[in-house]
């Protein structure tokens, strides 16, 4: 089954980063608003492991789920990054609140597969239920002068009309591996006990 995508991927900006990172992507906060005119977050379920939050856009005054995001967090927060890491906990979006403390935000590990929407996520999409939805995991890192870290581990799950799998891999290049490593399933997992959903069908 294929669906049409809509408007415009945003240009990759192009950053000065220490030699171990590749370039920066636009964040997803970013592009949503670039593709559909406004961006929100709100946060589903949190804990100081694992935050699971509906990155959405507003339409007639409806929220349309974009991507849906679980985050897995550092099991050690430097004192470096430690305010942004409370603003994060706090609800805050990840990557604008880095960038707004100055810190590059640096995306790695890129590896894509399918997830069949279904319960609420279809809901949430307005999709129909059991639909396939294109799902990213990756490794965000920051940088800032000679200091950088790995924060988390990501999964975001997208909208068929936002980015299918053609999509991600022209923004982000080739996976890094054909076959999803076992902390991305089990962040996956935890995402989806947290969703209350313990059903999870994918597709690599």
């Amino acid at each position: 089954m294929s669906f049409t995508r809509r408007g415009l991927i945003g240009a990759l900006l192009t950053l000065t980063l220490p030699a171990a990172f590749a370039p920066a992507q636009v964040l997803n906060s970013e592009r949503i608003e670039q593709t559909f005119g406004s961006y929100g977050i709100e946060v589903i379920a949190s804990d100081t492991s694992v935050r699971v939050s509906n990155l959405y856009s507003l339409h007639a005054g409806q929220k349309f789920t974009r991507s849906l995001a679980i985050v897995g967090y550092p099991e050690r927060v430097d004192a470096a990054f430690s305010a942004e890491h409370a603003a994060i906990l706090a609800g805050g979006s990840i990557g604008a609140s880095f960038q707004a403390a100055g810190w590059e935000v640096v995306k790695t590990e890129h590896q894509y597969f399918d997830i069949e929407a279904g319960g609420a996520m279809a809901v949430a999409m307005q999709i129909a239920e059991g639909s396939p939805v294109a799902a990213h995991a990756y490794r965000l890192s920051i940088a800032q002068g000679p200091q950088d870290f790995d924060y988390a581990l990501i999964i975001e799950i997208h909208h068929p009309d936002y980015l299918d799998r053609a999509a991600l891999v022209a923004i982000y290049g080739e996976p890094v591996a054909s076959k999803l490593p076992e902390a991305t399933r089990a962040l996956l997992r935890e995402g989806f006990e947290r969703l209350q959903r313990p059903d999870l069908t994918l597709s690599e």
